[in-house]
């Protein structure tokens, strides 16, 4: 399982499944590269197979039925195919494989996996990517020192569970173990509201005669603004309860400030940085 053998220093041999050849995908298969072990990727997209095997993500790209024999098994498609790909790969793979997913929402993957309520499944989420989409742009220093949220169900094996650890930890990551409702709720805040600020601000931006006056805090806080429209409609309509509350306490936030300076309230906006000084010493620590 990829892990020194006690006493011998060498690597334990493994088959890596990855389904999905995208950013994610493809980085899984970079940061698992090693010469005992074997990549084997597929993807529904003869054009993300290719730039998977030009990018050498993969060693090899295989059939479904052959992807889901492998130990470990990666689902990283797109958001709304994954529970339909988990049960594809769940109807053809053996008894001992262990299969994990990469969804940034786990509440669609999650009835999926009450109803099958299996032992080897664990829920999965990189919290970890880039604006830029396609194993053009993946990496094998992607997860390192990132959080990879684990979000096993009631039903899912200790082993299993072990295994996926063990594979996170491969690759840099540090895995975390989190409810689903919790991974949903945190996410929307950490995750994707930012990515909707993001958004908003190359918005406002866009008609200014002088966008090279901006300086690095707006570069900073636009970074994600470029991503793929078709993935960020898919993440955010997934977790939409989640974050349509997050943005109503935004705007919330974002009325009182505005009312203190209309009131050119001197303290309530200092009282404003500083709570939100505060708040980000405490997150930091």
């Amino acid at each position: 399982m990829g892990r020194s053998a006690p006493g011998t220093g060498q690597t334990m041999s493994m088959t890596v499944g990855v389904v999905g050849l995208g950013l994610i995908g493809g980085s899984i298969g970079l940061a698992l590269r090693e010469p005992s072990r074997r990549i084997i990727g597929f993807d529904v997209s003869p054009e993300a197979c290719k730039e998977a095997q030009s990018r050498a993500c993969v060693d090899e790209i295989a059939p479904l039925d052959a992807v889901a024999a492998a130990d470990v098994v990666f689902v990283a498609s797109p958001p709304v195919t994954v529970p339909e790909m988990l049960e594809q790969v769940f109807q053809l793979k053996p008894p001992e494989t262990v299969v994990t997913d990469c969804a940034s929402v786990k509440a669609a993957v999650m009835r999926w996996a009450e109803t099958r309520k299996e032992p080897q499944f664990v829920g999965g989420h990189p919290m970890a990517g880039h604006e830029r989409g396609g194993a053009k742009y993946a990496s094998a220093w992607l997860f390192r020192g990132a959080r990879w949220l684990l979000t096993p169900t009631r039903w899912t094996d200790a082993a299993a569970k072990a295994r996926v650890r063990e594979v996170v930890k491969l690759m840099g990551a540090e895995p975390v173990v989190i409810g689903v409702k919790e991974h949903d709720r945190h996410v929307a805040t950490v995750s994707h509201l930012p990515h909707v600020l993001a958004a908003v601000l190359a918005e406002l931006a866009k008609d200014l005669e002088h966008v090279d006056a901006a300086g690095g805090s707006w570069r900073d806080l636009t970074r994600v603004a470029g991503v793929e429209p078709e993935l960020w409609t898919q993440i955010l309509v997934g977790n939409s309860e989640q974050v349509a509350r997050v943005l109503a306490d935004t705007e919330a936030r974002l009325a009182d400030l505005r009312g203190a300076l209309e009131r050119e309230d001197r303290n309530a906006v200092r009282e404003f940085f500083m709570s939100a000084r505060q708040a980000k010493v405490k997150a930091t620590r």
